[in-house]
């Protein structure tokens, strides 16, 4: 019988946008969505160009004073809705939708785009060395 690859189960269970672009000053809110039976799961929203070492931004089922996004689980819907605001040049990067769960947790990645206001159209990202973004 054949086996699909972990990564095509995995992103089965779990996806979102691979890019949200959001207005410097403004917010984003990326959807997250997953299959039903994650329902009651912790879900995190994790940033860090690579999974392994990402750093945690915001989680369920509370929310931090000092967290940079927050998280909205409609378990009804399967869809778990991360928000951020007041974007800045420094939120430019890698992040990830994250359900916990015993073993491996699943994962995938958005990454986010903060652009100058009226500048949408002639925003290009450019991949500096030292995995630094930048949109011009």
């Amino acid at each position: 019988s054949l086996v699909p690859p972990a990564h095509a189960v995995a992103s089965a269970q779990l996806s979102a946008p691979e890019v949200v672009t959001g207005a410097y000053g403004g917010s984003v809110a990326v959807p997250c969505q997953y299959d039903r039976q994650f329902r009651d799961n912790i879900k995190y929203w994790c940033r860090g160009p690579l999974y392994d070492l990402c750093q945690i931004v915001a989680e369920t089922p509370r929310r931090r004073p000092e967290e940079r996004g927050s998280i909205a689980d409609d378990k009804e819907a399967g869809v778990f809705t991360v928000t951020m605001g007041s974007l800045r040049e420094a939120d430019n990067g890698k992040y990830w939708c994250v359900i916990d769960r015993p073993g491996r947790d699943i994962h995938t990645g958005v990454k986010l785009l903060v652009s100058h206001t009226g500048e949408h159209t002639a925003s290009l990202c450019f991949t500096h060395p030292g995995n630094q973004k930048r949109v011009i």
